[in-house]
């Protein structure tokens, strides 16, 4: 191999291991941040918003803690609120999957139930119903899942 094969080999090997580092360095980073946002996905948000509208306001330590403090308030406000309205949620999307549980074919309905429960396992207990394996079943609201198939894997 001659001397200039070796170069240009040698460049090329270095430009492929840099786009292997940065694709891997981006998708640690991406992940990192992935994970930041489900685990805290509001205060996430908030702290986004908050950079976001005082990043060019150049304030000083005492405005940033007040208006960090302001940002956390709001947050502790919303959350209160979504806990008041949450059981409406609940009835709500428990209806709307009834709703949808009865369009189905039977076939269907055990899919749509193995695609709850992975959904389930992925996200945490927050589709209907959490209590038991059938769509509607468990609240005083909500309408019997007489077409669930028995076989429907448990809620997480």
């Amino acid at each position: 191999m001659t001397t200039t094969w070796k170069a240009v080999l040698g460049i090329v090997l270095i430009f492929i291991f840099g786009f292997v580092c940065g694709i891997t360095s981006t998708s640690i980073y991406a992940h990192r941040k992935m994970v930041e946002f489900l685990q805290h996905p509001a205060l996430t948000v908030s702290n986004t918003l908050e950079r976001r509208l005082t990043h060019n306001l150049n304030l000083d330590s005492d405005q940033k803690q007040r208006i960090h403090e302001l940002f956390l308030a709001n947050l502790d406000q919303r959350k209160q609120l979504q806990e008041q309205i949450q059981p409406q949620v609940r009835v709500l999307n428990r209806q709307t999957f009834m709703e949808i549980n009865s369009v189905l074919r039977p076939d269907q309905r055990e899919q749509f139930h193995q695609n709850l429960a992975q959904i389930r396992r992925r996200f945490g207990p927050a589709l209907p119903d959490e209590s038991t394996n059938q769509i509607g079943a468990g609240s005083p609201n909500s309408v019997p899942a007489t077409a669930a198939p028995t076989n429907a894997p448990p809620a997480q």
